[in-house]
């Protein structure tokens, strides 16, 4: 195609000089000759300067004619190169803008040596090196695989080698030393002088990122339905427990109201029998009140109930594993409005972390576990809101945890049990009923949550009263 090109630009040109010199021809013998001829016949008149007229005569109409052809069709040359560079200039420019504003990295290498010839921006980007620092080195300098991800490092040698074409994903190292998953292409390309290969770098970043929010909300999913399942279950053995619990009660009270002499021990033994049916009653209310669904409807909720409903739960744990639980909840507390079922859960899940905390914790001389809960009113840009807050002097949280506590799935306690999502539903939960959670610690010492709701209305709260 370049040598088609090539061959008509030369006979263009070749005809333009004949049909040229002819024209130029004809117009110096019609126009000019015969004027210049009787100037040098003037200038040197007789024989003696015949020889010397027809020598100036011949080499100026060689000179005119050959001078004139040459300037006509070097001008026409010169416009011909003149466009055909704009055009390129322009070109290049705007390949170089859509190289340089790609979406990808892209960078040219010699086949040769491996040497980055050029290196757009976002290649420049994705690695972390300034454009300066790429061009003249060598690229497996410049795309390494990061640190504990050598399983890939035969196949992207092959790649910047330019062994093979093709495209794969690794991970590789950035300018600051650290891991970044990419996407690397090649495809090589031969002109007449060398063979260089193109590379197409892309960040896959994002794209991880969301993979991994995608496949979080889907554990997040299974996990509420598995903790669902878990609520229904909880709620039917209750209910098969209760009614042989009741009848365990009953008897054990008639036999106390039977009035039959009965030593001390039997009478303790009987008692005995009464308080722990009521104890386990007791749990068995709080587990169905906890599992009931009650359809995100809201109404004014007690807050210090909703503490003590939800503290029962636990039955006696805390005193069998030597923790102190304090409480200091004021009955004339302002109610909230809330969904009390999540509101109770909200209270399991704190009350819960204080727990696993303080088990962890290794008793000391002279100081007792401590679980703490108190609530108060308090008021915060003229409105009332109910503060509860949970202390513990368990084994805390660490500082660089404390901005991740509330993040889906983040746990310490993934080894016994942990599921990460209490503290995250506890969060969702406050914050769908306009209140707020905060948390402070210090790691080996303490853990503090603020639950803050706002109070409802007096007017309201007196007529549910």
């Amino acid at each position: 195609m370049r040598r088609s090109a090539n061959l008509t630009l030369i006979l263009f040109f070749t005809a333009l000089t004949v049909v040229m010199t002819a024209a130029v021809v004809v117009t110096w013998e019609r126009l000019l000759r015969d004027p210049f001829f009787a100037w040098v016949e003037r200038e040197y008149p007789g024989e003696g300067n015949l020889q010397t007229r027809r020598d100036i005569q011949q080499r100026v109409e060689h000179f005119a004619i050959s001078i004139t052809v040459d300037v006509v069709v070097v001008t026409l040359l010169l416009r011909l190169v003149n466009h055909k560079q704009r055009a390129l200039a322009e070109s290049e420019e705007r390949y170089r803008a859509l190289f340089e504003h790609a979406n990808d990295g892209i960078g040219v290498v010699t086949a040769a040596d491996h040497r980055l010839t050029e290196a757009n921006n976002k290649f420049c980007e994705i690695l972390g090196f300034g454009a300066q620092k790429v061009v003249g080195r060598d690229v497996r300098e410049v795309i390494r695989p990061a640190r504990g991800h050598d399983d890939g490092h035969g196949a992207l040698a092959d790649l910047l080698d330019g062994r093979v074409s093709g495209e794969g994903e690794y991970v590789v190292e950035n300018a600051a030393g650290a891991a970044l998953p990419v996407s690397v292409s090649f495809n090589t390309l031969s002109t007449d002088t060398e063979r260089l290969i193109i590379l197409i770098i892309r960040d896959l970043s994002a794209r991880r990122r969301l993979e991994a929010e995608r496949e979080q909300m889907q554990q997040q999913l299974y996990q509420t339905a598995k903790l669902a399942s878990l609520g229904e279950l909880a709620a039917g053995v209750a209910h098969e427990i209760n009614n042989p619990l009741n009848g365990v009660i009953n008897f054990a009270q008639l036999l106390k109201d039977e009035g039959a002499g009965r030593g001390d021990f039997e009478r303790q033994m009987i008692d005995g029998i009464i308080d722990e049916g009521g104890r386990i009653a007791a749990i068995v209310r709080g587990l169905l009140t906890f599992a009931r669904h009650d359809d995100n409807r809201r109404a004014l909720v007690s807050l210090p109930e909703a503490v003590s409903t939800s503290l029962a739960l636990f039955g006696r744990q805390f005193d069998k594993d030597g923790i102190a639980v304090e409480t200091d909840l004021p009955e004339d507390l302002p109610r909230v409005r809330a969904d009390g079922s999540r509101l109770r859960q909200v209270v399991v899940n704190m009350v819960s972390n204080a727990y696993h905390s303080l088990k962890e914790k290794r008793p000391e001389a002279g100081r007792e576990r401590l679980l703490r809960i108190g609530a108060r009113r308090v008021e915060r840009g003229g409105r009332d809101f109910v503060r509860v807050e949970f202390y513990d002097n368990g084994v805390g949280i660490r500082r660089e945890d404390l901005d991740r506590v509330f993040d889906p799935f983040f746990t310490t306690r993934r080894d016994t049990g942990g599921t990460g999502l209490g503290l995250s539903i506890s969060f969702g939960i406050v914050r769908e009923h306009g209140g707020t959670i905060r948390v402070e610690s210090e790691r080996g010492e303490f853990a503090r949550f603020d639950v803050e709701l706002p109070a409802g209305p007096p007017a309201e709260a007196d007529a549910d009263a």
